[in-house]
């Protein structure tokens, strides 16, 4: 079984789109179940069950993306996981393919499939991990105006090819692929209520010896809404805020283990 974990908050709708997708899976033998965590208990969410998918939904104060995630986790049965936000929806080949990949590459611990805009763009969705001077770049206006040093390109991964699996520093988790067996104890750590859960989750991962690989094979729509691009707004700072507890927590900024493969080497063949 795979269980696709959702968090609402305040996306009724996003949530049905998403379930839908799900119902359009094809090339999938294994049965399908998404586990949404509402958190705002205040919307009702009605989604029935079919032949095709599973559906349950627990009603929880608002407790945040990451413990939203865990605790539809706890609420879950399949082997292989796949966490996804409600403005997402997964193409029709996307389930089965994530699938296959995870049983094909026992050292991948997360994979990241692309993530595609609703004009037919790839989103910019992989990065490596924080620098200093990423981080201060990223808080000025002239991101803002559309300029991009050579080490913000990096940070982006601008250059990376894009065409075939390959290793990346960190994702963000509007869509991941994992295996249960990696989830023992919670996916995410919930002190970080919201932001910087993914960078973390995906550090630890390559911590562990396990790989993070971007797929472009495997594709999903995502209705990006980047709220946090503003710094001096709610969620910009909410996101300072992540920032400054992941920093706490590692105690700077840690970059990926020497040990571990770097992209040029991480391709499949």
């Amino acid at each position: 079984m795979i269980s696709v974990l959702c968090v609402n908050y305040r996306s009724v709708d996003d949530v049905a789109d998403l379930a839908a997708s799900l119902r359009a899976s094809v090339n999938i033998s294994t049965p399908i179940e998404l586990i949404v965590t509402n958190n705002s208990p205040e919307q009702p969410l009605k989604l029935e069950s079919d032949s095709r998918l599973t559906v349950r939904v627990f009603e929880a104060p608002n407790i945040g993306f990451a413990a939203g995630v865990n605790h539809a986790l706890r609420h879950s049965n399949g082997d292989r996981i796949m966490i996804a936000n409600p403005d997402v929806t997964v193409q029709p080949d996307t389930l089965a393919a994530a699938c296959d990949y995870l049983d094909a590459h026992p050292e991948v611990g997360i994979v990241l499939p692309r993530l595609i805009n609703p004009d037919g763009t790839d989103q910019a969705s992989i990065r490596r991990f924080y620098t200093w001077p990423v981080v201060l770049f990223a808080r000025t206006p002239l991101r803002a105006l559309g300029y991009r040093p050579k080490f913000f390109c990096e940070y982006l991964y601008d250059s990376l090819p894009r065409d075939q699996p390959i290793d990346v520093d960190w994702g963000i988790g509007a869509a991941m692929f994992l295996r249960r067996a990696d989830c023992e104890g919670g996916i995410f750590d919930e002190r970080f209520f919201l932001y910087f859960e993914d960078v973390d989750l995906c550090l630890r991962t390559w911590q562990r010896g396990r790989r993070v690989v971007y797929c472009p094979h495997l594709a999903c729509l995502h209705a990006h809404r980047r709220a946090s691009s503003n710094p001096f707004s709610g969620a910009g700072w909410m996101h300072l805020r992540s920032m400054v507890r992941f920093i706490r927590k590692h105690r700077g900024l840690p970059q990926r283990p020497v040990n571990r493969a770097t992209p040029s080497a991480a391709q499949d063949e």
